[in-house]
């Protein structure tokens, strides 16, 4: 095996623990809260959906950078929570207040970083 395969694979093993994230955890409960289908159903056919929202989220992030690319995962939480919010109102604020705790959350881990190494 080569270098350039292990680095890939490792990346790519990261990127798919970093997919299952608490905040992904949070609004995969607050949707299956809401609705009555198979939370397995939801998973499967959400990740095929989202697949082409990632590709460009990435494209944004590369051009733009980070902040560009958290705007645009931030305006399809707000999405989120629009379609949401015609289920639950409360499903919607929880899903705009964990957007807003996304950013924030990478605001204050740049800066302590920043100061750390």
């Amino acid at each position: 095996m080569n270098n350039s395969l292990i680095s890939f694979s490792l990346a790519t093993g990261a990127f798919a623990f970093f997919v299952v994230c608490p905040r992904m955890a949070a609004m995969t409960n607050i949707i299956v809260k809401n609705f009555s289908f198979s939370i397995y159903w939801l998973v499967v056919a959400g990740t095929v959906l989202s697949i082409p929202l990632l590709l460009l989220m990435t494209w944004i992030i590369r051009q733009w950078g980070l902040m560009a690319g958290l705007g645009f995962a931030v305006a399809t939480d707000f999405l989120a929570a629009l379609i949401l919010s015609s289920v639950s109102l409360k499903a919607a604020v929880e899903t705009f207040i964990i957007a807003l705790f996304v950013v924030a959350g990478n605001r204050i881990a740049t800066w302590l970083t920043a100061r750390m190494f």
